[in-house]
């Protein structure tokens, strides 16, 4: 059994739940690492299959550049795809598994993705973000060691809550105290003498 894949998905979901925000790139990276894999794994035989994960990192590395260079268009893009692949997985936790549901899903929940990057950037970093940590670990518990689908939905529901809580109040804008203007004090003028 893959032990890997598993522990990735519940590492690099915490980092997300916890510090996704503030790393917006390593958002990028990590959605661009797992699209990575999964189309690797699904389209590609490579031997050794080790070499899988050199691919899905290579997408991440890019993912990641983008998030850094092309910010705006990255954080959109991943607004979309995450907004999209959330949609899906919740709906299959809800049991709703037929292939056009799943299409449906996938571009309501897209572009609902979208518009939150769109109209608020902060809040949706901390949005997606949070979504992205939970579904991974979510998902690596759901799929990996069968955990019910109804536990999974309130677990799902609860990493994404205490994730939001988090970025939320470590990270975001604190206002600052306006400076007082001070005016500067004459000094006595020195007799002569």
């Amino acid at each position: 059994m893959d032990i890997i894949t598993p522990l990735l998905n519940i590492i690099l979901g915490i980092i997300l739940l916890t510090m996704g925000k503030k790393l917006y790139w390593l958002l990028v990276a990590v959605v661009g690492f797992m699209i990575g894999l999964a189309l690797a794994t699904a389209y590609v035989q490579l031997d050794p299959p080790w070499l899988i994960y050199i691919v899905a990192f290579s997408a991440g590395l890019i993912g990641a550049v983008l998030g850094i260079f092309v910010q705006k268009l990255a954080i959109a893009l991943v607004g979309f795809i995450v907004g999209g692949y959330g949609a899906i997985y919740l709906s299959g936790l809800f049991g709703i598994n037929a292939e056009p549901f799943n299409w449906m899903a996938f571009i309501i929940g897209g572009i609902v993705g979208l518009l939150l990057v769109a109209t608020l950037l902060d809040w949706a970093l901390y949005i997606l973000s949070a979504w992205a940590g939970a579904t991974l670990v979510t998902r690596t518990f759901t799929e990996g060691v069968g955990l019910n689908a109804n536990l999974g939905l309130i677990l799902f529901f609860l990493l994404f809550i205490v994730g939001m809580i988090i970025q939320v109040g470590l990270y975001r804008e604190k206002t600052k105290p306006i400076p007082v203007e001070e005016t500067p004090v004459e000094q006595p003028a020195k007799k002569k003498g």
